[in-house]
């Protein structure tokens, strides 16, 4: 098992880099276009188009087909954590981090569980919009009040929304 783990560290590693890879030029090309309203974690995260309901609906497509086995209906949670409850345990909060974690999976088991990268079968697009529907229902739940606001946690748990 470990001289698997071993061997397989280069693909792994190769895949982490095209996703950041990926990350900073997905950035530059939201940062470079207008956008009617967009979501960031903090003021060097990328922006991700919460307010166009086209890439909205786009993302949620996607993720039903590709996410809710493991996640739940509209990122509720099932086997798998819930995404659209504002926070993540497993990684960083940013926007940037979660496209990292979609595009290379999370291989480590002793975070509770494993992923599989989904770079190499979706395109940036499609991790983009997925990720955007995703902040789009932890902003819809805050505001019907099914969630807390992850701002006024004073936990000292990782935050979607900083203060």
């Amino acid at each position: 098992m470990l001289m698997n783990w071993i061997r397989t560290a280069p693909v792994r590693v190769a895949g982490y880099a095209l996703a950041a890879l990926t990350v900073v030029a997905l950035t530059g090309a939201l940062l470079s276009s207008p956008a009617i309203a967009q979501h960031k974690a903090n003021e060097s995260d990328m922006e991700v188009p919460t307010n166009d309901m086209e890439v909205v609906e786009f993302g949620r497509a996607k993720y039903a087909q590709r996410c809710s086995f493991c996640h739940g209906g509209d990122g509720h949670g099932g086997k798998g954590p819930c995404l659209s409850c504002g926070k993540f345990a497993y990684i960083g909060n940013t926007n940037a981090e979660i496209y990292a974690t979609i595009a290379g999976g999370l291989p480590n088991r002793s975070l509770g569980g494993t992923m599989g990268a989904f770079g190499t079968t979706m395109t940036a697009d499609e991790i983009l919009a997925v990720l955007t529907f995703l902040r789009w229902e932890e902003k819809r739940r805050i505001a019907d009040g099914e969630i807390p606001d992850p701002a006024k946690d004073t936990s000292n748990q990782q935050l979607v929304f900083p203060e």
